[in-house]
């Protein structure tokens, strides 16, 4: 059974100073078992924080109305690729999977 991981950009937090420069990207993580998609799906939401210090004058320079989620999404790929958000939806499905032992149980009174 395979963890298949979908990362969009789900929202972008811009300067409220008129030049649209991007501040912050949200990125919704979506991490499905193909086991069993409707128990074993966990969605994610993170913030990334993007250098705004620049301006409209930064090397690079996208204007709002021509980004793509590519674009944005290159801009925190270091970020992306060292978030644990993967590894800890891989362990929660895991633990809906193969639950661990509780450490005490009830047990019923020998006499």
């Amino acid at each position: 059974m395979a963890i298949t991981h979908t990362e969009t950009v789900s929202d972008l937090i811009v300067l409220n100073d008129g030049t649209d420069v991007v501040s912050q990207v949200s990125i919704k993580t979506v991490s499905v078992d193909d086991s069993n998609p409707s128990k074993l799906t966990k969605t994610n939401y993170d913030t990334y924080f993007v250098d705004s210090s620049g301006g409209t004058s930064a090397a690079g320079f996208v204007a709002y109305g021509s980004l793509s989620e590519t674009v944005v999404k290159g801009w925190i790929a270091d970020e992306l690729a060292a978030s644990n958000t993967k590894t800890n939806a891989e362990a929660w499905i895991e633990s809906k999977k193969n639950p661990p032992a509780p450490p005490e149980v009830n047990k019923t009174l020998p006499w």
